[in-house]
């Protein structure tokens, strides 16, 4: 495990023609992975004939997530509510269809196991589950994100120097800069704004 990047297969896909770019990436683990929880990983090392189908979902349209403070006391962690497939955000219900179709490819590429016998049974969302309506609820109900982002985009929050516009002495640089998500795995584009974010403070420094 520790010498490989965890995924026996990665496809990067669009799930509809209409899209311009990929907007599925779909892995296959050899591991039981059903979200990061305490104790997710003692699961993952006693279960050891699962595969498990990660599907998610880049460029979505939603806008309608909310960060808000708890308190006034800096300590106490921030309210971050991402309302997800919320349906005035996207009323054609793009999102959802997306990571529906997401779960289709990903049973068309198991059902050659099922052929071969060495898959026994889908466990999640289970076989149970057919219909685009049915798939898509159980999509409402469990799906999870952790790339929060664009709470504080640079041309709205933010000055092109990371400023907080309105606020002195306070810049922000982390994911929540960015106008729109970048892709699906944004550590990069983190470290890239990173750079950009030293390179502007160095310069105002040297300016004072």
């Amino acid at each position: 495990m520790y010498g490989t990047n965890g995924a026996a297969v990665a496809v990067s896909r669009r799930s509809t023609r209409k899209q311009k770019l990929p907007d599925l990436f779909c892995m296959a683990l050899c591991a039981r992975f059903a979200g990061y929880y305490p104790g997710y990983s003692q699961a993952i090392a006693e279960d050891r004939d699962r595969l498990s189908w990660i599907v998610l979902k880049a460029h979505t349209a939603n806008r309608a997530g909310r960060v808000r403070l708890r308190s006034a006391d800096p300590r106490d962690t921030p309210l971050i509510d991402f309302h997800y497939f919320d349906p005035h955000d996207d009323p054609a219900g793009n999102d959802v269809r997306a990571v529906v179709a997401g779960i289709r490819f990903a049973r068309a590429a198991v059902a050659p196991l099922y052929e071969a016998g060495l898959v026994a049974e889908e466990q999640l969302p289970g076989a149970a589950l057919q219909s685009d309506e049915e798939l898509a609820q159980y999509v409402r109900d469990t799906a999870w994100g952790h790339h929060a982002s664009c709470s504080c985009a640079i041309g709205d929050v933010l000055g092109s120097d990371f400023g907080v516009r309105g606020v002195r002495n306070l810049r922000i640089v982390d994911a929540s800069v960015f106008p729109r998500i970048p892709g699906f795995f944004i550590a990069s584009a983190i470290y890239m704004i990173a750079e950009k974010a030293a390179d502007v403070i160095w310069q105002q420094d040297r300016k004072s």
